[in-house]
This record gives structure tokens, sequence and C-alpha cells, in this order.
């Protein structure tokens, strides 16, 4: 069940993390249930792939398996960044649960599943890097998770925001 107080703990540790301007969130799931400044228009998909790159390089130099892409999971994360530049959400991980129950629905059981997410005018290396100093989000990109998605999108003031979604799928009946 997810730890809401962990959740919390989380988010008030990246404010005094501000200068990398991010947030990690994870939880267990029940069995049932590029070196520019930023994107620009057009990149993004460039963006998300140097994103994976980097996050698949720090896995590897600490001995884990790659994670795999899901373009299921990179749906949710591209919509999470885009609710999030837009301003229809606002910078976090509010409608996390809704999000993994949407990846359960179409990819089926999900042992486990955790988010980390950023904005600024931040290359794909500068955003991961970001992530890897700060405790919660290298936690997230260390985890036990075979899938990810990765989702990116521009708001006010070509800020960009990124959203990446780790999952846990049993690997006899990962769906893509």
């Amino acid at each position: 069940m997810f730890n809401q107080h962990y959740c919390k703990i989380l988010v008030l540790a990246a404010c005094v993390f501000a200068a990398s301007q991010s947030v990690a969130c994870s939880r267990p799931v029940a069995p049932s249930a590029s070196s520019s400044a930023a994107a620009k228009d057009g990149d993004e998909r460039s963006v998300e792939e140097d994103i994976l790159f980097y996050v698949n390089k720090f896995r590897r130099s600490k001995g884990l398996k790659p994670l795999e892409l899901s373009n299921v999971v990179s749906i949710e994360a591209r919509d999470h960044s885009k609710s999030m530049a837009t301003g229809r959400r606002g910078f976090g991980h509010d409608g996390f649960e809704s999000r993994v129950g949407d990846i359960s629905k179409k990819l089926g059981t999900v042992r486990a599943a955790a988010e980390n997410v950023a904005y600024g005018n931040l290359s794909a290396q500068a955003v991961v890097d970001g992530w890897i100093k700060s405790p919660g989000h290298r936690k997230n990109m260390l985890g036990d998770f075979n899938l990810i998605g990765i989702g990116t999108a521009k708001g006010k003031g070509n800020i960009v925001y990124f959203t990446q979604i780790f999952i846990n799928k049993p690997a006899t009946t990962a769906k893509k």
C-alpha cells in the first residue's frame, strides 16, 4: 500500500534540495492490483531517449540490468509532464496512484512503482545527474524495476517538465 507519509517526507526533502528542482515518489503495488540546455519542439523524444541512456548507464555502473522503455508507461509520464507544464496539475506527484492504476490496467500485474519528476532548463544528462545526487531519486533509479516510462513537456518560459515512472512488472507476463 502507498505510504503517504513517506511521499510527504520525500517532497519535503526535495524542497530542501531545491537546487535540483526535483521530487521523487515510490510505493509497492499489490500483486493484484542531449547536451542542449532543454528540449525544443520535436526534440522531446530525443531528450527522453537520452534520459533512458543516462539512467541505464548509471544502473549498469552499479551492476544492475538496464530498464526497458515501455510506450504504455511513457504515455502516462508524458501526460503527467504536460499536466504540470500547463498548470492543470501542480509540480509533484498528484495523481500518481491513478497513473499506476492506468498502467496496471494496460500491463496487468505490477509489483511496484516509483516516480521522479523535475523541471528546469536542463539537458538529459543534467536532469539525470540531479536525480542521482538526490537520495530519493537515486533510490528509485536503482530500485528493483524492469520497465521505465519517460516524458517531457515544455511549460511557460520554455521550462521543461520531466517525469520518469519506474515499474516492476513480472517478466513472465510483461507487455509493452
